[in-house]
């Protein structure tokens, strides 16, 4: 219609139709029936992947019922049937990383034993909310170093052990789901600081096996040649723990010093000094630290 041409490979159909029971009298974001939602998918993925081949399509952006998201694929793949699918999207809003984990391998699960084995498994909705009973704490504590501390973990966890191929945090338009920047002068919060630490991994280019044996120790780690990084969040939901943690450091082929830079409620991704490989670190319940090898 002689609009707008953008590059946008990626298109997601519906937004969340799963977010109220059948049975709701108030649905939100799916008006229709259940088995009107999976057929009206099937039509649309068939028809606009049969148009853009070279375009991925997917959906639904579900919002997380398992019962649901089983009779979807069920209806997808019924008598032989194979509907386009290039990526299922899906929300998480939980208070523990590993809640997110334990879905992936779920999802990725039904993706596989319905034939969707190359099919992309993409969280684009994240964000730390403790119980929707709990709405004003969690809106308070995604502002905070909390906050902050839960994206770098739930970042971290990303990256090791699970089948999430994208995370997309929700969000950073101004909203009270905003943990990045400031709703009315747009000064980075404590939030924006993780993002900016992992960008230093993104920058290096490849992901690096990480492995923690600690609980609520959370780490992820790149390199690109003889530079390296490692990102390290030890997030805890407990707001009474007060548990400083011994780290040991082991870095299998990595750099012998690092610079340590750290999040905390004090400081904004500051350096504190240097750590040598085997050495052992202090960090404090939610905060983050990012080790950058010295050059």
């Amino acid at each position: 219609a002689d609009g707008f041409t953008y590059d946008m490979e990626y298109w997601e159909i519906w937004n969340e139709p799963d977010l109220d029971p059948e049975d709701s009298a108030n649905k939100r974001t799916w008006g229709g029936t259940v088995a009107q939602f999976y057929e009206f998918y099937e039509t649309v993925a068939t028809h606009l992947k049969g148009c853009f081949p070279h375009l991925k399509i997917g959906g639904p952006a579900s919002a997380y019922r398992e019962p649901w998201i089983k009779g979807f694929f069920e209806y997808m793949t019924r008598d032989g049937r194979h509907v386009p699918m290039d990526f299922f999207s899906w929300h998480c809003y939980r208070p523990v990383p590993e809640i997110a984990a334990a879905r992936s391998k779920w999802i990725r699960e039904m993706l596989d034993a319905h034939g969707y084995t190359d099919t992309e498994s993409i969280l684009d909705e994240w964000n730390y909310i403790r119980g929707w009973d709990q709405f004003l704490y969690s809106m308070k504590h995604i502002l905070s170093i909390k906050g902050a501390a839960f994206s770098a973990a739930n970042m971290c966890g990303g990256q090791n052990d699970t089948s999430i191929d994208m995370l997309m945090y929700y969000d950073a338009r101004p909203s009270s789901y905003n943990g990045l920047f400031d709703y009315y002068t747009n000064e980075p919060l404590k939030g924006y600081y993780p993002f900016k630490m992992f960008n230093e991994l993104y920058k290096l280019g490849s992901a690096y096996r990480c492995k923690t044996d600690a609980e609520n120790i959370y780490a992820a780690a790149a390199r690109d040649g003889d530079t390296s990084a490692v990102m390290i969040a030890y997030f805890t939901d407990d707001d009474a723990c007060t548990e400083e943690r011994e780290l040991l450091l082991d870095f299998d082929g990595g750099a012998a010093c690092y610079e340590m830079l750290l999040l905390d409620s004090h400081r904004d991704c500051e350096g504190i000094g240097s750590v040598n490989a085997g050495d052992t670190i202090r960090m404090m319940p939610n905060t983050v630290c990012l080790l950058r090898a010295k050059k």
